[in-house]
């Protein structure tokens, strides 16, 4: 039960971290301010938590879970398109109209 916890815990902390260190805004994490460093403190409570899960319950377990599988697949998804994504719209949102 408490191991549910810290998988809750660390997949959700993870996202903010990721989402500050994508869009440069200070915020503060394990390695201080930095863009690059909160984005390696999301990498690692990412893989914290894909540990921790798999060590408790296995890979069969992560199939059935619909509300981790959705928090995983989400922060995936960041994790691949996030950049991308804030460049594209900072973009459009620094054009003078």
């Amino acid at each position: 039960m408490i191991i549910d916890f810290f998988i809750g815990a660390l997949l959700a902390n993870a996202m903010p971290h990721l989402i500050f260190g994508l869009t440069k805004t200070h915020f503060l994490g394990l390695f201080g301010y930095s863009p690059k460093g909160n984005i390696t403190y999301a990498m690692i409570q990412f893989l914290l938590c894909g540990l921790l899960f798999f060590l408790n319950y296995g890979y069969q377990e992560l199939i059935n879970n619909g509300y981790l599988l959705g928090g995983i697949t989400v922060l995936c998804l960041y994790f691949m398109f996030g950049k991308l994504l804030v460049k594209f719209y900072w973009k459009r949102t620094s054009k003078k109209y």
